[in-house]
């Protein structure tokens, strides 16, 4: 690329920027116009997910793109002649490194599990339709059997465990991953909507998993039947930092005194700015981040979140932070949107 082509790219990077207030600024346009240019053509939302940035943005930046004369729509979005001209990409000259198991995603279910899937599956075509008013996304059923094999991996599988919000079924992948491997150990659920608590109590007596499962308001601090008595906890917090804030200190009230005990959160990517609050949040409750695994979680929906999460694991360190009040602040996504 000659000094010229430099100058233009730049100039195109920082103007698309700043007509779509891309927190990710010029190099998160120069992100998507990479992964469309290696990629060949690629769906919206698999481009959103590639670059784990929210799909009403990618639109917005795509929309910019094809004003200028960037990208075509050939079976997806792919660069235009004009496009390829001034982006200095790599069309195949070289095999890519991403992972063709598992979709660079770092972990793959193994056949031996598969049966589990199909369970799970039919499992979650019962399961109540998204609030969304709560921050419900469904996860999809290999993502809630990822978790449960992660538990192994991190051998967090057979030790006490609690789920702080459940629409993604993850208990019940918990329950059926022990069974199989004859695993035992307490698991129980904190989760406000009622008819998720319906929906878990009726499996779990069905598949006897006696999963204990609360109806619970996590603005308030957890029940004392569940403080102080857990190896580990594992929430998809709501998509808010203030969600995630709360949800982890009520899952730090959970864990049995002591370091090392596990956390398991899973997040949304977010901007620059925002992700280091996503990491201060968590030191500040007193965790460790041990792991962080990107778009290990998949969802239906969830544009918001580019239909992927983070997988996070921390554990407890020396420095303990005392669990929160009560809670009476902004929460979900909805009552931010709603103070604003």
């Amino acid at each position: 690329m000659n000094r010229k082509q430099n100058k233009d790219l730049a100039t195109l990077l920082s103007d698309v920027a700043a007509a779509t207030d891309l927190r990710e600024g010029e190099e998160g346009v120069r992100a998507i116009l990479s992964v469309v240019g290696r990629a060949g053509a690629l769906s919206l939302r698999d481009l959103a997910r590639r670059v784990r940035m929210p799909v009403p943005v990618v639109a917005a930046v795509r929309r910019e793109l094809e004003k200028r004369g960037l990208l075509d729509r050939r079976g997806g979005l792919a660069l235009s002649g004009k496009g390829l001209d001034l982006v200095d990409v790599e069309m195949d000259a070289a095999p890519g490194c991403r992972c063709p198991a598992c979709d660079g995603e770092g972990f793959v279910i193994p056949e031996a599990f598969s049966p589990l899937l199909y369970r799970l599956r039919e499992m979650a075509a019962d399961r109540p339709a998204v609030d969304v008013t709560l921050d419900q996304s469904h996860a999809a059923p290999e993502t809630a059997l990822r978790r449960a094999l992660y538990l192994r991996e991190s051998e967090a599988l057979d030790r006490d465990l609690l789920v702080l919000g459940d629409d993604d079924l993850t208990s019940l992948a918990v329950g059926l991953l022990r069974r199989q491997l004859h695993l035992k150990g307490r698991l129980a659920v904190a989760e406000i909507d009622p008819r998720l608590v319906a929906c878990l109590r009726r499996v779990s007596d069905a598949e006897g998993f006696d999963i204990e499962v609360h109806p619970h308001d996590l603005r308030a601090p957890l029940p004392g039947p569940l403080i102080g008595t857990f190896d580990a906890f594992l929430t998809d917090p709501p998509y808010t930092l203030e969600g995630l804030r709360l949800f982890v200190s009520r899952g730090g009230s959970a864990l049995r005194p002591g370091v090392g005990r596990q956390a398991f959160i899973c997040f949304g990517h977010r901007s620059p700015d925002e992700q280091r609050e996503v990491v201060r949040t968590i030191s500040d409750a007193g965790l460790g981040i041990v792991e962080m695994r990107p778009a290990f979680n998949r969802y239906d929906g969830a544009q918001l979140l580019a239909g992927v999460s983070a997988m996070i694991r921390a554990v407890t360190t020396s420095h303990t932070v005392p669990p929160e009040d009560p809670y009476n602040g902004p929460l979900y996504t909805a009552d931010k949107n709603s103070r604003q």
